[in-house]
């Protein structure tokens, strides 16, 4: 279909979706016209690195609308209202000053704006950091009520609220992880004539969409990011001088008690000067490997389940297993993943002993660290399952909390057994407390990779929140408990040193800047907990094409049965079963190392099975290309257009099925097609391999 006869249907479908729904141009609409058959081209190593114009439109762009921007009277990147004024209409109002941070972020220039309105008692503080190699800027907001009273009622609390220098009205972004096949999908809406407006409506962020934005014009454009555990909003609009966004808490409005403070989410931008959108996603990418990631983020990695959702396994039995296991699988093993069941009061349901952090005695006589002990004889660590957040009305972080006022959100305390009670983090004391007792439990555990699950939405308790311990205010009870988690996790962090974090979520439902920071998803998707999905593989691949525009690392369990469930499953981490084979282990590592590099998107066919989904991975010296055909495919053949080559460089291309054949091509004739991969009848997965030519 023609991109303009595309733009007119879009056009015509949200009029008539405005006009039947009631809804005014003012309303959040949760409809969205958009394309998902989206394609890229090809681009060549050249055009990849961060070039000074980047990095010079980043850092004017940056000190003119977030670091300096109040101190030269002009209207900042991000907003609040005081009694319904903004902030642009009281600059005056408010004293500006510049600071280096203490400590920067990791790979950046870390500043801290303070602005003071004596007159209000309100201070607002920005943490504000450039990362000029990567042509990247953030900020976070907060506001505090520095006065001995109630301050006036603020509203309107943007992260960002501003218009963005991209020529042009295209924007990519992705659907979220609800357990879909579907998930992660990228999409494609130009938002010229209506406002595109996109918001999580589960409490954990990431179920329906996720917060990264590609905005693309015909001579660049601005990646934009946003951290948000909770529910989160933005809004895209098209306007003269670019494209307008305004992004923050989805709700939050109400005075701030005497030393309250209250933030925004985490924005980033990331600036590139090409067309092409995938200079952008790559950009994000690098930015994501080298600054956001935490400095020990596994990359290819293998964790063996040995205990996976089981109330009745013991350590005897786990021991036996482990002392008959085939030693020459060990070598590539990593970590043994322990998941949910292994603490007290599991009944006939692994949910059932949540809120007991405290190992079965019964089933493991010597505790968790007599199998952490074990596998650190063989250099390996374990993977543990927690859920902190969630507890049961017979648990014993039950039986404290309820001890304490606000320290547990119960909706229903005079229910015999409450699966849905929640500990609030937006309690210091209570945070404070869970934080102690969890660091003490991985601590006893000897834990080198904490699980945290979170299997329920927390927009009924936040509401129930807002007028129980809020007074009313809207939102208050989410921004606390968001803050709250993120000093939660830091402080396991300071407890435990070196430990490092699984986020699991329901499989992928808090995947936003702030989660990422702290944590990778090992296991991204809960749509493969069911391995009997007919279409389980070619979802599995859909997955790690979408994810891979924006996060470089991820996971799920292998298919090791197949060749093509084998292929499908190449990711950087892996939770394989005992039963699966050394060369399940040891294939493709390499494939796996270089998807911590540059992403091409080469064709999507999702689960449809008479298409073809096809990926590229690597640099300019070597990498890997993964093309699946599903089972119904109707073309003989693909041509592979490669991307990020050096055009006059000679390289060696191999296809996995014929290793000892290698033929030769140029960049510029690769980048061209030069190489196609013909295709037998039903579903085939093919793993061509290139470097550099001697």
């Amino acid at each position: 279909m023609f991109p303009i006869l595309k733009k007119i249907i879009s056009i015509i479908i949200a009029f008539f979706t405005l006009l039947f729904s009631g809804a005014d141009l003012g309303e959040e609409i949760r409809y969205i016209p958009y394309d998902q058959d989206v394609t890229f081209v090809s681009l060549s190593a050249d055009e990849l690195p961060v070039t000074e114009e980047e990095k010079t439109a980043c850092r004017t762009w940056y000190e003119e609308n977030v670091l300096h921007a109040v101190q030269d009277g002009k209207a900042p990147a991000y907003d609040f209202s005081v009694n319904g004024k903004p902030l642009s209409m009281q600059l005056s109002d408010w004293q500006s000053s510049v600071s280096p941070a203490a400590e920067n972020r990791k790979n950046g220039e870390t500043s801290i704006i303070t602005l003071t309105n004596e007159k209000a008692g309100l201070q607002a503080t920005v943490e504000a950091t450039l990362y000029i190699e990567k042509a990247t800027c953030e900020w976070t907001v907060s506001l505090q009520n520095i006065g001995e009273n109630r301050s006036a009622v603020i509203s309107g609390f943007k992260a960002i609220n501003c218009t963005l220098p991209v020529d042009g009205t295209d924007v990519y972004f992705s659907r979220g992880s609800a357990s879909n096949a579907e998930d992660f999908t990228m999409l494609h809406t130009d938002c010229s004539v209506f406002p595109l407006n996109v918001s999580a409506q589960d409490g954990r962020a990431t179920t329906e969409f996720l917060p990264y934005f590609n905005l693309n014009g015909e001579s660049g454009g601005i990646v934009l990011a946003f951290g948000w555990s909770g529910l989160w909003k933005a809004s895209f609009k098209a306007c003269n001088n670019g494209i307008s966004v305004v992004s923050g808490q989805k709700n939050l409005i109400g005075y701030l008690e005497a030393g309250e403070s209250v933030r925004t989410p985490l924005v980033s931008l990331t600036f590139y000067n090409n067309e092409n959108p995938v200079k952008g996603f790559n950009v994000f990418r690098s930015w994501i490997m080298d600054c956001v990631y935490p400095d020990n983020v596994p990359t290819v990695q293998n964790n063996m389940d040995i205990l996976f959702v089981s109330n009745t396994r013991t350590a005897a039995e786990i021991f036996y297993d482990l002392d008959h296991f085939d030693n020459s699988k060990a070598p590539y093993i990593d970590n043994y993943w322990m998941d949910a069941g292994w603490y007290a009061g599991c009944g006939n349901d692994w949910a059932d002993g949540v809120g007991n952090w405290q190992t079965s005695e019964t089933r493991f006589p010597g505790g968790i660290k007599a199998i952490a002990d074990y596998a650190a004889e063989y250099d390996k660590g374990i993977v543990l399952w927690y859920e902190p957040e969630r507890l049961t009305s017979n648990s014993y972080l039950y039986s404290v909390g309820s001890q304490h006022e606000n320290w547990i959100v119960d909706l229903d305390p005079e229910a015999d057994f409450n699966q849905t009670v929640m500990w609030n983090l937006g309690n210091e004391e209570a945070c404070a407390f869970l934080s102690d007792y969890i660091s003490a439990s991985l601590i006893e555990n000897g834990v080198a990779i904490y699980r945290q699950d979170f299997n329920f939405n927390p927009t009924e308790f936040w509401q129930h929140l807002d007028k129980k311990a809020y007074g009313g205010r809207i939102g208050f009870a989410e921004n606390h408990y968001i803050t709250g988690l993120y000093n939660y996790l830091d402080a396991l962090f300071d407890a435990v040193p070196g430990l490092v974090m699984d986020n699991c979520a329901s499989g992928g439902r808090r995947l936003d800047l702030e989660m990422t920071r702290r944590s990778v998803p090992m296991w991204r998707s809960d749509y493969n907990c069911d391995q009997t999905l007919p279409d389980l593989l070619d979802a599995t691949q859909a997955h790690t094409y979408g994810l891979s525009f924006w996060l470089p690392v991820s996971g799920t369990f292998i298919n090791f049965d197949t060749e093509y469930g084998m292929r499908s499953s190449i990711m950087p981490i892996l939770q394989v079963p005992m039963a699966a084979p050394e060369s399940a282990l040891t294939s493709y590592r390499a494939e796996r190392e270089a998807q911590m590099l540059n992403f091409f998107p080469l064709a999507f066919g999702g689960t449809d099975p008479e298409k073809i989904t096809a990926m590229q991975y690597g640099d300019e010296t070597a990498g890997c290309a993964l093309i699946y055909a599903h089972e119904e495919h109707e073309a003989d053949s693909f041509t592979v257009y490669f991307s990020g080559l050096q055009t006059d460089a000679v390289y060696s291309v191999t296809d996995a099925d014929t290793p000892d054949t290698t033929v030769q091509f140029t960049g510029e004739e690769l980048m061209a097609g030069a190489y196609a991969v013909s295709f037998p009848e039903g579903r085939k997965a093919v793993v061509l391999n290139y470097t550099l030519a001697d």
